[in-house]
């Protein structure tokens, strides 16, 4: 089978839109379910197929009434380059969809109502999925940025607490502009829910993007960083200080002199082979 082809297997519906699909039938609006539909499933293929083509491995893609998340089993230690493409995939799809429903309706094909519904639709997608809110495009977006300047560790909190803020901040606009908007109320809570999940999970997240490096997972290594650590500092301390996309040397300090430089894949080693997780770093010299 087409390995394209083969994501259609690995589409699922969240309940969110199981629910916005029952209100449509009660109520009758069957073309915006299908406009809805139409453009979710399509913002969601636009990721994954990117992904696809970097040879990605893709867990499943999940279906919501604003977007989607393209779940897949990389962690952190893709090139940048591709990590961006993917992201900016789905948003770039709203391009084509605007541009050909647009042609639709100059051309008498589709009527005012179906053009509007359309053109409405695919903004306000595209916006919210540009918020810089997590898993929504625009947090992963942000994710990327600061772990061009930040250790991944460090990176993933701080991208956390701002996506926190921004959920707030976008909270109280819904508050005070349009209160009675159900449907963004819905979309705040997944989004807090899934907030509340990511920073359960930080730890988790870490030890996939370290347990991809111990097991040679190669991103695109175009800086070599120095990491200057005390030789009393643990191991475990020594890897949140590692970055995404940059291949490292564990320069031990004592006594304010620099002693001996680790290859990064020794200090892997010794906290998931030996689970040296507390050991300090100095002692790894004399193994």
């Amino acid at each position: 089978m087409n390995k394209y082809l083969a994501l259609l297997m690995k589409i699922h519906i969240h309940p969110l839109l199981w629910l916005m699909g029952g209100i449509a039938v009660i109520t009758a609006h069957f073309q915006q379910l299908l406009l809805l539909f139409c453009i979710v499933l399509i913002h969601e293929l636009g990721h994954a197929v990117t992904a696809l083509f970097f040879s990605w491995r893709i867990k499943q893609i999940l279906l919501l009434p604003f977007g989607g998340v393209a779940e897949v089993e990389e962690h952190g230690n893709r090139p940048f380059r591709e990590e961006l493409l993917v992201t900016l995939a789905g948003p770039a799809q709203h391009i084509w969809l605007l541009g050909t429903g647009f042609v639709l309706w100059e051309a008498g094909m589709i009527s005012d109502d179906t053009w509007q519904l359309w053109a409405r639709y695919n903004v306000t997608i595209c916006a919210v999925n540009l918020l810089p809110i997590w898993p929504l495009d625009g947090g992963k977006l942000l994710f990327l940025a600061l772990t061009r300047c930040f250790p991944f560790e460090k990176a993933h909190k701080q991208m956390v607490i701002g996506s926190v803020i921004a959920l707030f901040l976008w909270i109280a606009g819904i508050f005070f502009i349009a209160p009675s908007q159900l449907d963004l109320w819905v979309i705040a809570l997944f989004l807090f829910i899934s907030l509340w999940k990511e920073w359960k999970q930080r730890r988790y997240v870490l030890m996939r993007f370290l347990l991809e490096r111990y097991y040679g997972k190669k991103g695109d290594y175009q800086k070599w960083q120095p990491i200057k650590v005390e030789e009393t500092e643990p191991v475990q301390k020594v890897l949140q200080r590692f970055y995404r996309c940059q291949k490292h040397s564990i320069i031990v300090v004592k006594n304010k002199k620099e002693q001996i430089i680790l290859d990064e894949s020794e200090v892997l080693h010794a906290f998931f082979a030996e689970r040296q997780t507390n050991e300090a770093i100095g002692n790894l010299l004399y193994v």
